[in-house]
């Protein structure tokens, strides 16, 4: 999936006005993209048009108790990945790293 920050918002310095974002996952009805200095976090929806809706068929897709949604590649979609790799644990870097650079290229 493919999305463009609609308007500079004051809130998020990190993303840019008409910049094209490449969805990494999905997490409680959030996306979470590399913004401009390369950090995968989440951002609400309302903030982008969807340029491309198409998202990969390996997405595990769940749905928690209010309906939000969750979906991530199956190797990103452990319970506590994240926070694994925030705490710059390698092994979750590298994966990190590993699964965003393959999805990138298989979208090119």
């Amino acid at each position: 999936m493919i999305v463009k920050l609609k308007e500079k918002n004051p809130d998020y310095p990190d993303l840019t006005q008409d910049q094209h974002y490449f969805v990494i996952g999905i997490e409680a009805d959030d996306y979470r993209i590399l913004n401009d200095y390369g950090k995968p976090y989440l951002y609400p929806p309302n903030l982008f048009d969807v340029i491309d809706s198409h998202e990969p068929s390996i997405w595990i897709t769940e749905y928690g108790d209010d309906g939000e949604r969750y979906s991530y590649p199956p190797s990103l979609n452990e319970v506590g990945f994240f926070e694994d790799y925030f705490d710059g644990k390698d092994e979750a870097l590298c994966r990190f790293w590993h699964v965003v650079n393959k999805s990138l290229s298989e979208a090119a």
